[in-house]
């Protein structure tokens, strides 16, 4: 797995701090860009984020959490990333993320998901992990096999944005494939 090396996030469990700076960036059209965000004022975001906020991650259930990225250097937010937990029995898990276009190019999305799959893999149940990216974004794609993601096919007509249906790229991630790469050599 590669990550940035120049670029260190840590992930904070979600707190009543940042439900401003969220609703800010899924207000932002370039976060909508290439997924299906509501705009949500402040009262009901903050509704839709405590159903989400994860304890351990040895205690994930069946269903959604959002954790937010930092600089760990500056503390400052750069963006949030998504755990939807699709089944905890068999140890499988969805993710997503966010970063604001103020910190694009900076490595930090890479940076991010290297680290959820760390702590995932890790500190939880997870086996297998898996993400989709519009066909559109070819910067999320980079992403995803920079951390190790192994592009699965195409889920064709996957999600509406902007009132069209969007094909998306599918990719996993196994927990032996990624202990398998993480092994000294």
């Amino acid at each position: 797995m590669t990550t940035a090396a120049a670029t260190v996030v840590k992930l904070e469990p979600l707190a009543d701090t940042h439900i401003d700076s969220l609703v800010i960036w899924r207000s932002r059209k370039e976060a909508q860009l290439h997924q299906p965000i509501a705009d949500l004022g402040r009262e009901q975001l903050e509704r839709f984020i405590h159903s989400r906020m994860p304890g351990n991650f040895s205690d994930l259930l069946d269903h959604d959490y959002i954790l937010i990225i930092a600089d760990a250097m500056s503390g400052e937010y750069v963006g949030w990333m998504t755990i939807e937990v699709t089944s905890r029995l068999h140890g499988l898990v969805r993710i997503g993320y966010t970063v604001d276009k103020l910190y694009w190019g900076r490595g930090y999305a890479t940076s991010a998901v290297s680290e959820l799959s760390r702590l995932l893999f890790s500190e939880s149940a997870t086996a297998r992990m898996e993400a989709d990216c519009s066909v559109h974004n070819p910067a999320s794609k980079r992403v995803l096999e920079k951390c190790g993601f192994r592009l699965i096919g195409i889920k064709k007509d996957y999600l509406i944005i902007h009132g069209e249906r969007v094909d998306h790229l599918y990719y996993e991630l196994l927990k032996k494939d990624y202990l398998a790469s993480a092994a000294p050599r």
